[in-house]
């Protein structure tokens, strides 16, 4: 961006935040505060700059953020024209992070004077560009060896550094450059890495740090660690202007909140599984992401009814797929379409012995990682957690409130409730199979599950992999033709205060069953009994209708019924195009007897009708 540019769309940002800046969105236990005027915009140098929500400084964001942008940089190579990425300063010590340097390195390396030069570096920091050294020493003047470039520092294949000149009067001039080299030791993390020295600088100031390429050093910060708490000091991009930034909003949106529609991130957990601790701020006019829907307005409902009044809809699964399938050929016409399959699944402690039992539905696979996790916190926690849980196929949250009245539902970063109905392309991921045995089952839909649920998996740091497999169990569920899908979780539920059971406290104890098997003989087995368990609401899992739909693939399920359909509309929308599809499987109410005797589209006698209430609240 041009300087003068800049400044003029800088200093206007800087007035509209005074002006319209409230210093307090939103605050509470759980979620982040939003504060939009406690720092100087006017200091910026780039057109996007990450802060943190509440406001405060330093940054001190984790590694993992940073990955995020670095990892997904050639996606938005159109995008992006560059980033300022720096770490914090680690200090070196003689039991902690350390320098060595590559043998015949230094001329008379065991010279009083060399190992006083090299005592007086005391810090390293990681940078991808230049601005990470001067914004740190601002009177440095940076020399880039010949035939090395400042764009190495953002190689994560090859580790490079740039080292104070007090350093390089000791080289070995001799030495081939790509035998310059040192070396970082992080004993705390076991991380160890080689840097190539590309440069070096000089200052007034304390020529006391080594400036290292920005991943390399960061992988040997982080060793054998998923990630490093406070490790990021700077972050800041900047982009080209005459492309669409569509696309690379939204992706950021997933790790911070805008700071243009903060209240858009509330109630809403990061990709990394966090309450938006960190925000962006763009002076170059981003639009900002919509995730919440407007429902201040007057709303036309359909619902769907049988022709011959019966009550139960009775309603094949064939009507919800094809609704599914075209979602995109009316979904401009409508604000939400919610259709309920009702709960389905069996619970095992509704039957007093395993013979009457019979298993029934998709449960919750108890192999997979989740499912280990969710075990695990079920015995540790000493909560009265569900040990079954049923399952209902939605493609509204609109559902979930009216089965979990007054609940509330969290999404995973950027997810909507229009999510429930489609899935995401990037999403899919096909089964994977050794020979004929189904080591992972396909991703297929999206989950909204329990908080208790929730509460299992916080120590998985990516949201990315919070995946619930549901299965058939059965003694084949691991052969390529079992029924196993995926369901990528995007939000759980909260019950109301009014929904919680207190639950008596009850040891386990041993009783003697009794029983007949198929034969008539009468067996007796020892038993332990288990305390009685008392919903405490958290008893269903949410499945999207798409991927839930697999199990129709089963004679066992083919008979099950879609229990109501209900599509809501503007009522100052033109839904004309809306009516002529509907009409392809619906009559309308008012006029029944013109589709008595014809076909639907699916080859099927028309037994539903369709009626529209107007301007309802």
């Amino acid at each position: 961006m041009d300087n003068n540019k800049k400044r003029s769309a800088v200093l206007s940002f800087a007035l509209i935040i005074v002006i319209i800046a409230t210093a307090l969105i939103s605050a509470s236990c759980n979620n982040p505060v939003f504060i939009r005027n406690s720092f100087n915009a006017t200091t910026f140098n780039s057109d996007i700059v990450i802060k943190r929500t509440d406001g405060q400084e330093p940054l001190n964001m984790p590694y993992s953020y940073s990955k995020a942008l670095l990892d997904n940089r050639l996606l938005f190579e159109e995008e992006i024209i560059g980033f300022n990425i720096s770490s914090v300063k680690y200090e070196f010590s003689d039991t902690g992070m350390n320098m060595y340097a590559n043998r015949d390195v230094f001329v008379n390396e065991d010279s009083r004077e060399v190992k006083a030069v090299m005592d007086s570096v005391k810090y390293c920091k990681g940078i991808t560009t230049l601005n990470g050294i001067t914004s740190d020493k601002e009177d440095s003047k940076i020399t880039v060896y010949e035939g090395y470039s400042a764009n190495l520092l953002t190689e994560s294949l090859r580790n490079y550094v740039i080292i104070p000149s007090t350093l390089s009067r000791h080289i070995n001039k001799e030495l081939p450059d790509n035998e310059k080299i040192l070396f970082i030791v992080n004993p705390g993390t076991n991380g160890l890495a080689y840097f190539t020295i590309i440069g070096e600088y000089t200052t007034k100031n304390e020529k006391d740090t080594l400036y290292l390429s920005y991943e390399g050093f960061a992988n040997m910060a982080r060793g054998g660690q998923e990630d490093i708490s406070e490790h990021v000091e700077c972050m800041e991009i900047d982009v080209n202007e005459q492309a669409d930034l569509t696309n690379f909003s939204f992706f950021l949106s997933a790790y911070f909140a805008d700071i243009n529609a903060p209240d858009q991130y509330e109630n809403r957990i990061n990709r990394l599984n966090e309450p938006y601790p960190y925000m962006f701020v763009n002076s170059v006019n981003i639009k900002p992401i919509s995730f919440t829907e407007d429902t201040n307005f007057k709303k036309n409902i359909i619902t769907v009814s049988r022709i011959d009044k019966e009550e139960k809809l009775l309603m094949s699964y064939l009507y919800s797929d094809a609704l599914i399938k075209d979602y995109y050929e009316y979904s401009r016409y409508i604000t939400d379409i919610n259709i309920s399959t009702g709960i389905k699944g069996v619970n095992w402690r509704d039957y007093l012995t395993p013979a009457d039992y019979k298993e029934y539905g998709l449960s919750v696979e108890p192999f997979d990682e989740f499912g280990n996790q969710w075990s695990d916190y079920r015995n540790k926690s000493g909560k009265n957690c569900a040990d079954y849980f049923y399952q209902q196929a939605v493609t509204s949250i609109s559902e979930i409130k009216k089965m979990k009245s007054n609940c509330k539902i969290t999404f995973y970063s950027n997810y909507t409730n229009r999510d429930l109905v489609v899935q995401r392309k990037e999403d899919y991921k096909e089964a994977a199979f050794m020979g004929e045995i189904m080591m992972a089952p396909p991703i297929k839909g999206y989950a909204i599950i329990p908080v208790t649920m929730y509460e299992a998996a916080r120590s998985r740091r990516n949201t990315d992999h919070h995946i619930i497999e549901m299965a058939e169990i059965s003694a084949a569920y691991l052969a390529r033709s079992a029924l196993r899908v995926g369901f990528k979780v995007i939000g759980y539920y909260e019950v109301s205060e009014e929904q919680k059971v207190e639950v008596p406290d009850r040891k386990a104890e041993e009783i003697m069953v009794e029983f007949y098997d198929h034969t008539g003989n009468l067996i007796k087995m020892p038993v332990v009994e288990k305390p009685e368990y008392i919903s405490d609401g958290y008893d269903v899992i949410y499945l999207s209708y798409i991927g839930y739909n697999d199990r129709y693939e089963r004679e066992l399920f083919r008979n099950e019924y879609i229990e109501s359909i209900t599509i809501e509309t503007r009522s100052d929308s033109d839904i004309a195009p809306l009516i002529r599809y509907l009409e392809q499987y619906f009559a309308p109410a008012t006029d029944v007897k013109k589709y008595e005797k014809e076909k639907n589209v699916l080859g099927l006698d028309y037994e539903y009708c369709y009626t529209i209430k107007e301007k309802a609240d």
